[in-house]
């Protein structure tokens, strides 16, 4: 892939930021995290853009892009420390519209209109993604419970993994069915997430087992989008108050060891850049397996953490306040380290072609 946009991918990342900067303020993203409840204006304001159906097809009402496009919405919203369930529904909808063995275009349409929002519930008590012990029995009844479900409740739709007389698949389950409970959980990011009960909920097929190993990719490439924007504001911001805060006499800036630091985070902000957008490109054209997206998954997860703590020890005591908006990245950049498998996790996925020929992106 061309590291560079096209110039219609460039005017879509500038659109994007330009309406998020006016729309998104930093004061209400305070308020939400403090209420625990996910940016219901900016939502609507997303779907009336259109972003919602902006890798889906034209015929869904969609933008009949990609997942580059779909990566800088998403890379977009994490500058702003946006609440809403991007990664989600981008992921879930990918997922309906390219992998699903039945007619989603309803569903589809629903989710480009604002009338479906759609979260995967993927994970159990285990925290593996290949073990799913929730099953579907032959009335297509659901009973299990599912861990870490990112805007559970603000989700029409929940996208879960299951065992059925088909074997392992993906069911579709709506959110308002009595059969399903959730449980609010606190999470690093401070976004909204729960422990999901599903006891009896009726649950429609629409994927098979590889579907399941295919919504994992989708979701760790685009969650990679969501890290680089955290790494790229920490890294703005830091910037911006090294050249602006003088001590003995001179800006930080000018000093060669704040050089050195901020030189470390500007290459890691870098690579992971080229990173995100080589592999959603490569898993556009089917050039990306799990095996590369892990590997692009474990280097920004271990690197915003790294990226960040560098920015608050650059920012002394001011980046030990809440006033400051830096934190903002490192809570979310650490939580999303976290999500959709670990760099541990990736790691351990990776290993599994040890002994395999090197590929590369």
């Amino acid at each position: 892939m061309n590291p560079d946009f096209t110039e219609t991918q460039g005017l879509l990342q500038h659109s994007i930021r330009q309406y998020l900067e006016a729309e998104v303020g930093f004061a209400r993203i305070r308020e939400l995290e403090e209420k625990r409840e996910p940016d219901q204006k900016l939502w609507s304001g997303m779907v009336s853009q259109g972003w919602l159906g902006i890798a889906l097809p034209e015929a869904v009402g969609g933008g009949d892009a990609g997942l580059v496009e779909a990566g800088i919405l998403v890379h977009e919203l994490a500058r702003r420390a946006a609440i809403v369930p991007a990664v989600e529904v981008m992921a879930s909808a990918v997922l309906l519209a390219r992998h699903a063995k039945s007619d989603e275009s309803a569903l589809l349409k629903a989710i480009v209109d604002g009338r479906a929002i759609v979260a995967p519930a993927l994970l159990e008590a285990e925290d593996d993604f290949a073990r799913t012990a929730a099953v579907v029995d032959g009335a297509g009844k659901l009973r299990g419970e599912k861990h870490y479900v990112d805007y559970a409740d603000f989700a029409t739709h929940h996208l879960v993994s299951a065992v059925g007389p088909e074997g392992l698949g993906l069911y579709v389950v709506e959110r308002r069915d009595a059969a399903v409970e959730s449980e609010p959980l606190r999470c690093t990011g401070r976004t909204p997430q729960s422990l999901v009960r599903y006891a009896g909920a009726t649950a429609r097929r629409v994927a098979d087992a590889a579907a399941v190993a295919t919504l994992v990719d989708l979701g760790r490439a685009l969650v990679s989008a969501q890290i680089l924007g955290c790494m790229e504001v920490a890294l703005e911001q830091t910037v911006a108050y090294t050249n602006v805060r003088v001590q003995f006499g001179q800006p930080l800036a000018t000093f060669q060891a704040v050089q050195h630091h901020a030189a470390n985070m500007a290459m890691a902000v870098e690579s992971a850049r080229f990173m995100v957008y080589e592999a959603l490109d490569a898993l556009e054209n089917g050039r990306g397996d799990s095996h590369d997206i892990a590997v692009l998954k474990a280097f920004v997860s271990r690197a915003v953490p790294e990226v960040t703590m560098l920015a608050h020890q650059l920012h002394g005591g001011q980046g030990l306040i809440e006033e400051n908006d830096l934190y903002f990245f490192t809570v979310r950049g650490k939580d999303r380290a976290l999500a959709w498998g670990s760099a541990e996790e990736c790691l351990d996925r990776i290993a599994q072609e040890i002994e395999s020929a090197p590929r590369w992106l």
